[in-house]
């Protein structure tokens, strides 16, 4: 009886062990991203059938609606959703939350989206994975071949995982890294000639899925983003664009300088 107590007493001590490892390894990322003018950081992108590099960079304060950001540029025309998104925006860091302003290229060949966005949460420090930090609704009206289409969208961006370590895929390792989930669906319309109202060509979808993660005081050390559509049949008409759409990118920190 003695030994039955004495084995329930080990294994007490061996799960409240656990539990303590597993709340001390989850912390906030309060500084995801050094906003100190000069600081860089450099990607290796790779996708189907192209690989390339990004070299992205803050270059000098700006003001937007009365709130200081830093500047984002890159060297050259960047690949990367993660650098396509930031480059000529402002960013700023309140409260462990990071705020993207300016105009963003979602990357979509086929239905070329062009956003403007004012203090878009892009990380939270303090969010729970699965929490919501922003979601913005539009609306845009554009030209295909003739045909007038409508895009309904939402842009939205979620808190993702806590990892006390984190290895990309070039094997660097990093400690207190945390996870944001950035997501574009999007719902198009087609208006056909003679016919009494819009054709859903694109059923409401996440069209993009980017998951980024960031290192506490380095930044951004690798996103994956996701982007894929399949199309309704449209009756009659055979519009210049496919059916559907995948393609799968990796962005990878090689190198960085921050301060």
């Amino acid at each position: 009886m003695k030994k039955n107590h004495y084995l329930l007493l080990i294994f007490s001590l061996f799960l409240i062990s656990c539990s303590s490892d597993d709340d001390s390894s989850v912390s906030g990322v309060n500084n995801a991203i050094p906003l100190s003018t000069g600081n860089y950081w450099v990607y290796d992108i790779t996708m189907e059938g192209i690989t390339g590099q990004d070299s992205i960079y803050i270059s000098n304060d700006t003001t937007i609606n009365g709130n200081i950001y830093k500047k984002f540029k890159t060297e050259s025309f960047p690949i990367g959703f993660y650098s396509t998104s930031l480059r000529g925006n402002g960013l700023r860091n309140t409260d462990g939350k990071l705020y993207l302003s300016g105009g963003v290229d979602t990357g979509i060949p086929d239905f070329p989206l062009d956003l403007t966005i004012s203090d878009f949460i892009i990380f939270d420090s303090n969010a729970t994975a699965g929490t919501q930090l922003t979601s913005v609704n539009g609306s845009t009206q554009q030209q295909l071949e003739g045909f007038n289409i409508t895009i309904n969208y939402t842009l939205s961006s979620e808190a993702g995982e806590s990892y006390p370590s984190f290895t990309t895929s070039n094997n660097e390792s990093y400690n207190n890294v945390k996870a944001s989930v950035v997501k574009l669906n999007m719902q198009v319309q087609v208006s056909i000639p003679d016919f009494p109202f819009p054709y859903t060509l694109l059923p409401a979808q996440d069209v993009v899925v980017s998951t980024q993660y960031y290192a506490e005081n380095i930044g951004m050390i690798h996103t994956s983003t996701n982007t894929q559509y399949a199309l309704s049949s449209l009756p009659t008409i055979e519009l210049p664009i496919p059916q559907s759409y995948s393609q799968h990118q990796e962005e990878t920190l090689s190198s960085y300088n921050v301060e």
